[in-house]
């Protein structure tokens, strides 16, 4: 294949007008077209083989394109299909050729020129463009509040039918400034997306009793996610800093769908092999004075309570090990980092069950 060029201004421009691609939203169609490529092909050049997994969208712009499909027909004898693509006789039109066919080979008849497109990525972005579209009235907010889920913490690496089952549960409610959303030390229940508006989050020091504001949260991120990982209780107020709009989706069903696509646990034997290997580094979210008492060997060391605020310091081409003392604290701490687009594993059974050597007094 030619190495990319730039699409032509008018060419993005009349795509932009003609289905499949009118329906797609403006970051949708900027975000398909950022990887199509422009080429060139010569008489006779193969653009699609027979067996090839990887189907794009073929616009032809100009020349002519042959498709040599097989197929069996109702007595079980295989026959060749032989189709013709040519674009429309006046000057600026195109043809497009979607739906090829595993069993489908194209060649160039003539010198043609084309626009290849991710067919994968196309039919996902229609998929996401369409859910739920004609059920309700305001298709533009609402699409917009689904584009924001798909582009929040763990939605952006679940499946398309996940999070559009995800985003059909969740409840958009309408927040007061000042509102508690959550109070530190109740039981989780819920876990949030901040549509409108700002948050803020508060955290009391049991030995003081002072509150402190530790974080700002805005559009498009998440919170409550640590109490339902650890079964427990929330470790921190968060406060409406002005009105807004919060997405919440219920417990149940953030354990059913999101929950087993994001915790991937490994055990002792496998994760030594990972570290030695230096495939992986080990990570603990422990408090000071457990990490102190013994760690794994060449051990990070971030707590949970803090690791929101110290992801900077982590590097993004790393994998990460991430272990507590039982495997709890760990499991919302990887959760934490996969959400933000880490590689990241819990520990099975935490310091507790590893059966080597420890690091520490």
């Amino acid at each position: 294949m030619n190495a990319p060029n730039p699409i032509p201004q008018a060419l993005y421009q009349a795509l932009r007008n003609r289905k499949p691609f009118s329906s797609l939203s403006d970051p949708q169609y900027s975000h398909l077209m950022s990887s199509a490529q422009m080429q060139v092909a010569a008489p006779g050049e193969v653009l699609i083989r027979q067996g090839d997994n990887d189907r794009d969208l073929l616009v032809l712009l100009t020349g002519e394109l042959e498709v040599r499909r097989t197929y069996e027909n109702t007595r079980g004898v295989r026959e060749l299909d032989v189709g013709r693509l040519l674009p429309g006789e006046m000057a600026g039109e195109f043809a497009l050729l979607m739906g090829i066919s595993h069993q489908a080979t194209v060649h160039a008849i003539s010198a043609s020129q084309l626009l290849r497109v991710d067919g994968e990525l196309m039919e996902e972005l229609l998929a996401w463009s369409q859910c739920f579209v004609g059920e309700l009235s305001d298709v533009a907010k609402v699409r917009a509040r689904m584009n924001l889920v798909r582009e929040t913490g763990p939605f952006r690496s679940l499946p398309l039918e996940r999070v559009m089952e995800a985003f059909g549960r969740m409840k958009a409610v309408d927040m007061d400034v000042g509102t508690d959303v959550v109070r530190q030390g109740d039981e989780g229940d819920s876990y949030y997306i901040i549509e409108q508006g700002q948050v803020e989050v508060w955290q009391t020091d049991p030995l003081t009793d002072k509150s402190s504001c530790v974080a700002k949260r805005g559009p498009g991120e998440a919170f409550g996610e640590e109490a339902l990982l650890l079964g427990g209780y929330r470790n921190a107020t968060v406060t409406m800093a002005t009105a807004g709009r919060l997405l919440v989706l219920h417990k149940d069903d953030f354990d059913q769908m999101v929950k087993p696509f994001m915790l991937v646990e490994v055990q002792a034997e496998k994760a030594r092999t990972m570290i030695e290997a230096l495939q992986a580094r080990p990570l603990d979210c422990r408090y000071d004075f457990e990490f102190k008492e013994s760690h794994l060997p060449d051990a990070l060391h971030m707590p949970l309570d803090s690791l929101r605020e110290r992801l900077t310091a982590l590097d993004p081409d790393q994998e990460y090990i991430v272990y507590c003392r039982s495997g709890r604290r760990s499991a919302a701490a990887a959760f934490l980092l996969q959400e933000r687009g880490f590689r990241a594993y819990s520990l099975v059974g935490g310091v507790r069950d590893w059966p080597y050597a420890l690091a520490g007094k």
